[in-house]
């Protein structure tokens, strides 16, 4: 058996970051008293022991709630490391990257290193080298703008995801894409009936912040819902000189690929 053999007989199951869910607090101060015993009872350092959680504000249990609450919120750094921990405890993640090549090909790097200004063809071709398909099921982010009028659609170009919906979001603000679009569009991504080869990227390195998994040209997408969210403001830099701000729309869309 060779190794391409072995790796498509070993599948990855479904990485679902919310298994357990992310739980926002308000926080309050601890009294001297409770901070010793945070300390002395439950290994805690004392910058750590100085604040404890007081109110539950939100819980998110799906993919959906996390959209929602990051377009909500704009930023979320404890929801992000909700996610890196998530990933750092499951095996389904880590049956995935065990398919993946021990070092990044190298049209794939450059696809990460020097975006959008990359060889199409070749990350292609290296996706469907080494990449696999998705599990069914498997649930992802992507911060765009879904430009077509129609409910389906084929890429023409590799289709990027990320595990975390802060990362997702980010990429839809970035260079001004949303000020550009007039709306933001942060979109869950099912895997539905998988059949396009996709590569997971390891989280080390300059870029292993992203949690990306990248799918190659040509996966299908179906456009199952849209959900307004809030009116959000976003900003480019036009002409290299000043910040210009206005306030879009900003929609969870549901997304099915394959």
């Amino acid at each position: 058996m060779n190794e391409m053999d072995g790796k498509m007989e070993k599948k990855a199951g479904v990485v679902n970051v919310f298994d357990a869910p992310y739980r926002s607090w308000s926080k309050r101060k601890t009294t001297p008293e409770e901070a010793l015993e945070l300390v002395e009872h439950e290994g805690l350092a004392w910058i750590e022991a100085l604040e404890v959680n007081d109110k539950l504000i939100e819980e998110v249990a799906t993919h959906v709630q996390a959209a929602s609450r990051m377009l909500r919120i704009r930023a979320d750094n404890s929801l992000e490391w909700h996610v890196d921990r998530a990933l750092d405890n499951s095996t389904a993640y880590r049956q995935l990257r065990e398919q993946m090549p021990e070092h990044v090909p190298e049209a794939l790097d450059a696809y990460q290193s020097s975006y959008p200004e990359y060889d199409r063809i070749a990350v292609d071709e290296a996706i469907n080298t080494y990449g696999i398909e998705i599990a069914e099921g498997q649930v992802l982010f992507h911060g765009g703008h879904w430009a077509s009028a129609a409910h389906t659609l084929t890429t023409s170009r590799p289709f990027s995801t990320s595990f975390c919906p802060q990362v997702a979001l980010r990429n839809a603000e970035w260079r001004g894409k949303a000020y550009d679009a007039g709306r933001v569009d942060l979109m869950v991504v099912r895997v539905a009936q998988p059949k396009t080869k996709a590569y997971a990227y390891g989280r080390e390195g300059n870029h292993g912040n992203e949690k990306e998994i990248v799918f190659a040209s040509g996966a299908q997408l179906k456009h199952v819902r849209e959900t307004h969210i809030a009116d959000v403001a976003v900003r480019k830099v036009i002409s290299g000189i000043r910040e210009h701000e206005k306030v879009v729309p900003a929609y969870v869309i549901e997304v099915e690929i394959s």
